[in-house]
């Protein structure tokens, strides 16, 4: 996992949950399975049901939700798609 995906740190930890999400939304397959071995599917899954991020497209949601991570729950989609508006209030 070479690549740098959080652009406003010097330094991020492999784990964190801005480096887990980037890595999904816009990580090669590649760097996910990377992802997936270093810090474990299981944080990964945590991160992503636990901390939702509204960075992904619907496609990508879709594919990281039901492929990559194996999620078979419903999830509210607003919680993290870009598309949808924020909730402010």
């Amino acid at each position: 996992m070479g690549t740098k995906r959080v652009w406003y740190l010097d330094e991020v930890e492999q784990g964190s949950l801005d480096n887990i999400h980037q890595t999904l939304m816009f990580g090669s397959l590649e760097e996910i399975k990377s992802l997936l071995n270093v810090v474990g599917e299981k944080e990964v899954k945590k991160c992503f049901l636990g901390f939702p991020k509204k960075i992904y497209t619907a496609s990508a949601f879709n594919f990281i939700k039901n492929i990559v991570l194996g999620i078979s729950t419903k999830l509210d989609e607003q919680k993290y798609l870009k598309s949808t508006p924020r909730h402010l209030g």
